[in-house]
């Protein structure tokens, strides 16, 4: 499926076999050639939708110059190797999450610093075996590719007559990017900021100190009174009050944050109990991973601020109001 956004400008949606049934594209003609912003995941899908959509332009693969990846998830990069060995296109992606992407390739270290912070937050057994046999499956979701430009926070791109700008986006990734075009006052926005849902905010195992929920919070409030027109998230419908969300999604998390402390008066709890009393305790096995991962980062900016404190027992770490 193809809309047309604004003149040489359009919007791609792409099936996935997840949940979230799609995630969205986009593509730009420029000087006889195309850009691409993110790729979507490796399924045989994903490919025939973008030579159809290329078809109905009259382009094709081989006329990709460059792709632009919002951050390294699967469903926004999972063909971009493939796209490169047709195209020879130029990849571009933050250098922070080019490290994530690494990181992200190195399974057997990736499943041992998961299964111990799993393990340590209170996750059951049978859901970990769940979360690495996922695992394995989502490395496949990737054809692995070469980034040949860092994308720069604040950056400025021009494709043909249009001035494209590089937004920093961090939360849901340390590096995601936003794209702007200030003429057109349009925001593709990635996974930064959803019309229905939040992102996921999950703690990075290679580098622990690094603050999901802080970084997500401050790098809304910066993009807040970007004049922006129309936002095109990855996920779900375009939408024009960006500060009427933004101010959502925030009293949302303060919300979060609070429910967090009524849960935890009394005696101590392991991130998963706690995410059972926020998110309910019968959810499917990598939702109760998901879930884990909301609550630990909203623990460890509650620790931050002195509102929670934890202490080891027993293998577990356990939380409870200062």
């Amino acid at each position: 499926m193809i809309d047309q956004i604004l003149p040489d400008l359009y919007r791609i949606t792409l099936p996935m076999p997840f949940r979230l049934r799609h995630v969205h594209i986009h593509l730009l003609v420029h000087n006889g050639k195309v850009a691409l912003f993110d790729r979507g995941i490796n399924i045989p899908e994903s490919f025939r939708v973008i030579d159809e959509a290329l078809a109905t332009l009259g382009k094709t693969t081989g006329d990709i110059d460059q792709v632009f990846l919002t951050h390294f998830h699967p469903d926004h990069c999972g063909i971009a190797g493939e796209i490169q060995k047709r195209s020879g296109a130029v990849v571009r992606l933050s250098a922070m999450d080019e490290r994530h992407l690494q990181n992200n390739n190195r399974l057997e270290d990736l499943v041992e610093r998961t299964r111990d912070f799993c393990l340590r937050q209170g996750l059951p057994q049978k859901a970990l075996d769940t979360l690495i046999k996922h695992m394995a499956v989502f490395r496949k979701a990737t054809i692995p590719f070469r980034v040949d430009c860092h994308l720069k926070p604040y950056g400025r791109h021009t494709l043909g007559d249009r001035i494209l700008e590089t937004i920093p986006a961090t939360g849901h990734t340390s590096g995601q990017m936003c794209f702007y075009f200030p003429e057109e006052r349009v925001l593709l926005a990635g996974d930064h900021i959803l019309p229905e849902i939040t992102p996921n905010l999950s703690p990075d195992l290679f580098q622990l100190d690094y603050r999901p929920l802080r970084s997500f919070l401050h790098s809304l409030e910066s993009i807040r009174d970007l004049p922006v027109r129309m936002v095109y998230p990855a996920h779900g419908d375009p939408f024009s009050e960006l500060k009427k969300r933004v101010d959502e999604i925030k009293d949302h998390h303060a919300e979060r944050k609070w429910l967090i402390v009524e849960a935890l008066q009394g005696k101590g709890k392991t991130a998963f109990e706690v995410s059972a009393d926020i998110f309910g305790a019968d959810l499917p096995d990598f939702d109760q991973f998901l879930a884990l991962n909301e609550t630990y980062v909203h623990l460890v900016d509650l620790m931050d601020n002195g509102i929670v404190r934890s202490k080891e027992q027993d293998g577990h770490v356990l939380y409870r109001a200062a």
